[in-house]
């Protein structure tokens, strides 16, 4: 479905001229393919393993070896720079979806992973949330609904408006694609959307170390979380949630995602690389580099996360948004709105500020 994806729009690029990605393309076949009447690829025996694989297995596999696209400084740097923008994103999120669910007259713990899954990491957080505050099956499924439906159109529209608002300062493009779309895997889709359009590495790589910085904030948050119900003692627990010791530390281990740790174990691995090479001849130095781009590039990033894109769209099932109502959709799209919004706002000031600092330099030069 994917290597599909990538030819048919191959094609169309050449044919009308027009840059063309192929991960919306197999994102929309898969989940065309699912949808047809009487076939769910998700309910068939013989495929299920595979798409499973390819939504969780690939999609590690590939963010760990994106890893060895940035060395640890260039991570560090990237981080740092994009912090400011996911604090004020993820706290929009936590703030005003809550309220709106209030509004709407939704259930606080509804409207809790709702705000979770907006504003900080998709699925991963409902995932991790939802114990802790004894949330129920239902709650559960509405919120990753809102996840499906809200981060899916986030990824096919944003690599647009990122690159038609921001497409002259990478750094601010990938800011808004980390910041502006739920889930880790419909940002990487989103990011490598971008790259193979416009060819920007630089933006993929922004947009992935943004959103991994988000994922960290799970790590400050579901410790505060379980803390507080384990205070708070059986109050807080519903049907079989457990908030002991032992279930709190498995929802700390839960917060920090593997594919996080793999990532920047890639990363040191790509700086270290860096040094040791980089002092070796000119011909050493470029296997090294040619290396690094065949596993991160051409395996990691188009191939893997390429495939991944495809699972995600062979298991996007519209049955799942049936009977749920228009409530907690209407919380979830404004609230992905606002989310978007404020890092766009934030991606905006950054590629201002990166303007005015290239104009700075110009004038500096033309005086010299």
């Amino acid at each position: 479905m994917a290597q599909c994806g990538f030819v048919f729009a191959d094609k169309i690029s050449t044919r009308t001229g027009v840059s063309v990605s192929g991960v919306p393309l197999a994102i929309l076949a898969g989940a065309a393919l699912n949808n047809l009447p009487n076939y769910r690829v998700v309910n068939s025996t013989l495929c299920t393993p595979g798409v499973s694989f390819a939504k969780s297995g690939l999609l590690k596999l590939g963010i760990a070896c994106v890893g060895l696209k940035l060395s640890a400084a260039d991570v560090a740097s990237v981080g740092l720079c994009s912090i400011p923008i996911v604090l004020t994103s993820v706290t929009a999120g936590l703030v005003v979806v809550p309220l709106l669910a209030k509004r709407a007259g939704l259930t606080p713990k509804l409207g809790q992973l709702l705000a979770v899954g907006t504003g900080v990491c998709g699925v991963t957080a409902i995932s991790a949330l939802a114990p802790v505050i004894g949330a129920t099956s239902a709650e559960v499924s509405i919120a990753v609904a809102n996840v499906a439906a809200f981060g899916t159109i986030g990824m096919l529209l944003l690599p647009t408006v990122a690159h038609t608002l921001l497409g002259d300062v990478p750094q601010a493009a990938g800011a808004l694609l980390g910041t502006g779309i739920h889930d880790t895997a419909q940002v990487f889709g989103a990011a490598l959307t971008y790259r193979n359009a416009y060819n920007d590495d630089a933006a993929f790589e922004v947009a992935a170390v943004t959103k991994l910085t988000r994922n960290l904030s799970l790590a400050i948050a579901i410790p505060w979380l379980a803390a507080g119900v384990t205070n708070a003692g059986s109050s807080h627990s519903i049907g079989t949630a457990n908030t002991g010791g032992g279930a709190s530390q498995a929802l700390v281990r839960k917060a920090i995602p593997s594919f996080l740790v793999f990532f920047l174990l890639a990363s040191v691995a790509r700086g270290a690389g860096d040094a040791y090479f980089g002092s070796k001849n000119l011909e050493t130095h470029l296997a090294w580099q040619r290396a690094v781009h065949l596993v991160g590039t051409e395996f990691g990033a188009k191939q893997c996360l390429g495939t991944a894109m495809a699972g995600v769209g062979l298991s996007l099932s519209f049955k799942a948004f049936a009977g749920v109502g228009v409530k907690p959709f209407l919380v979830g799209g404004a609230g992905a709105l606002v989310v978007a919004g404020v890092g766009l706002f934030g991606a905006a000031a950054l590629a201002a500020a990166t303007r005015a600092s290239r104009k700075i330099r110009g004038n500096e030069s033309e005086k010299k």
